[in-house]
């Protein structure tokens, strides 16, 4: 994932998760609004129950590797964070990602059901 590609700024942050749209399942939460710009736009925050930061980092690692094989399947012109929850601890990396393409699914149903 290029670093052009991430949202870093915590006001950007803030205002997503106070303000957007989210779907949610165990061990993501995932909020989505309208982006700027005509590539899609990723923030990952992991919470510190987690663990130390090179765990939390592992799975920051993991994320990007999972949104670089469905950035092609995503809105090119949306802005996406994911939040990580303490579940995901429990997860293989395959088990992580089918947790996390089931929330894309879910998403999809809500954005149909509009």
């Amino acid at each position: 994932m290029k670093k052009v590609e991430m949202i870093k700024k915590q006001q950007e942050f803030n205002d997503m998760i106070h303000h957007e749209r989210y779907v949610k399942n165990k061990y993501f939460s995932l909020y989505i609004r309208k982006g700027k710009y005509t590539y899609p736009h990723f923030g990952i925050a992991v919470s510190k129950k987690i663990g130390n930061a090179v765990t939390r980092n592992k799975y920051k690692r993991r994320m990007r590797m999972i949104l670089d094989e469905w950035k092609k399947d995503l809105k090119y012109n949306e802005d996406y964070i994911i939040i990580m929850k303490e579940s995901v601890n429990n997860l293989s990396f395959e088990q992580m990602k089918e947790n996390f393409y089931d929330l894309i699914k879910k998403r999809r149903e809500h954005e149909k059901t509009k």
